[in-house]
């Protein structure tokens, strides 16, 4: 035995003749009694040991274990007496995507009731009630707000934010003439609410009329309220080709047959705008995957220009948004000398980690001087 106290839990055999001893000892008196223990054994070495036994190391540990108990019981207490918000972090919303999350709370002694304290959520997204933040963020950016949770008897509150990743639209057109596809579009449907680099990229195919290519990607610009519109045609097979300016002029047959002969696409407009788009680092970052790229001053006066300058003379009207706005023309695929779907793919991905990484750096556009002054090719 490890300890002279012992606790029984059952019932006890018969005493042992030292058990009868001390109770005779005791029976001498508090003074006497106290000098007989001096010389008693030190413990009862003849008694069973058993589940009944507890020593005095067990009795620490339950000591401590009660201790233990304790202090939960006390953190239970208090948790159960503040209401706490616990979400603190909001996963990203996305540009006319549903978005929906629920807000968490604990220690709340009854319902709770969610409201907005100040600062403001993404246009399109509403807090209910009930904690739930839902809807359709309507344009890009941070927002910080700060939410209260009430029980009715306390409330808490925390500040939080949503990111809404800028938007890049990028646009391809319909197979047209001699080509039964089109590797302006072929090339970027990959991209299709894809998030590059931080970039939420949306798509858009267009026709390849004149009555009908522009409303399709003004309709897209209108819903998404894009930081940058890269809009893109199939020409020649020369390589990536970035167009720095659109002309006031259209020309050409469309897919239904109409014949434009020069005339102006907007009547008194200008005769030429530039586009607007980090065309340096893109490019460069093209050459270093090992693309072939060029810088062109002509876009020809088909419906790729066409495109190109309604987008351009909407930037103009709209004070200079988007932001960004430019046009690449893509080679054909196949066309001998030229580059695969894939590789037209992987060019523009290069393109949009610098555009992304441009939008970090604070933006910020300058004009290049062009390599060709010649029209693109589209029939061949």
């Amino acid at each position: 035995m490890l300890g002279c106290s012992m606790l029984r839990t059952t019932t006890s055999p018969p005493p042992t003749d030292a058990a009868i001893l001390r109770a005779a000892v005791f029976r001498l008196g508090p003074p006497l009694a106290a000098a007989a223990l001096l010389v008693a054994p030190a413990c009862e070495d003849d008694g069973p040991a058993g589940d009944d036994v507890v020593d005095a190391d067990g009795g620490a540990d339950a000591d401590a274990d009660a201790d233990a108990d304790a202090d939960a019981g006390a953190d239970a207490d208090a948790d159960a007496g503040g209401l706490v918000v616990t979400t603190t972090d909001l996963p990203p919303a996305r540009v006319q995507i549903d978005y929906e999350v629920r807000l968490e709370a604990r220690g709340a002694a009854g319902p709770l009731a969610w409201s907005l304290v100040s600062g403001a959520l993404p246009p399109g997204l509403a807090l209910a009630a009930d904690g739930t933040i839902a809807g359709l963020a309507e344009r890009s950016g941070w927002y910080g707000f700060e939410v209260r949770a009430d029980d009715g008897t306390s409330s808490d509150q925390v500040a939080l934010e949503i990111e809404v990743p800028r938007v890049l639209l990028m646009s391809g057109f319909e197979p047209f003439g001699e080509f039964e596809s089109n590797s302006s579009w072929d090339a970027i449907v990959p991209f299709d609410e894809a998030l590059v680099e931080g970039l939420d990229v949306r798509i858009v195919e267009l026709p390849v009329t004149w009555a009908g290519a522009w409303e399709p990607l003004a309709a897209e610009i209108a819903r998404l309220e894009p930081d940058a519109v890269l809009a893109t045609g199939q020409a020649g097979p020369e390589g990536m080709r970035f167009e720095t300016a659109a002309q006031n002029a259209m020309a050409g047959t469309d897919n239904d047959g109409v014949t434009m002969d020069g005339v102006p696409i907007v009547e008194g407009g200008a005769a030429r705008l530039r586009a607007s788009y980090p065309i340096d680092e893109m490019r460069n970052a093209m050459d270093a995957a090992g693309f072939p790229t060029l810088i062109s001053a002509n876009a020809g006066t088909y419906l790729c220009n066409y495109v190109m300058y309604r987008l351009l003379d909407l930037r103009a009207s709209a004070g200079g948004v988007p932001e960004v706005a430019g046009f690449l023309h893509v080679p054909p695929v196949p066309a001998e000398g030229g580059m695969t779907v894939e590789e037209i793919t992987a060019a523009h991905r290069a393109g949009i980690a610098a555009l992304a990484a441009w939008f970090e750096a604070g933006g910020g556009t300058k004009a290049l001087p062009p390599g060709i002054e010649t029209p693109p090719r589209y029939f061949f």
